[in-house]
């Protein structure tokens, strides 16, 4: 008998899958409480991505509540400046 025929769709291919925005992307485990923080730091990050120079005092996120790892209330923001040349 000869080798069996190999099917000819299905499997892993190159290139294929959901395309990123990013440059590169790595997976991280942070605590459930986080989450929302996290995923508000990088809406943020992307809705910022235009402030350079002309934009001296940059911008703050509103903020976001979350609890610490000790359940404390807490309000953060996250502010984005340029960085500007002397």
């Amino acid at each position: 008998m000869t080798e069996p025929d190999k099917k000819q769709h299905g499997g892993a291919r190159p290139g294929a899958g959901r395309k990123t925005k990013y440059e590169k992307t790595v997976v991280m485990r942070i605590p459930e409480k986080y989450q929302e923080a996290i995923k508000a730091l990088i809406s943020h990050l992307d809705d910022t991505a235009y402030i350079n120079g002309n934009y001296k005092n940059g911008e703050v996120s509103e903020p976001v509540f979350l609890r610490s790892l000790d359940d404390n209330a807490q309000h953060i923001s996250f502010t984005t400046r340029p960085v500007l040349k002397k």
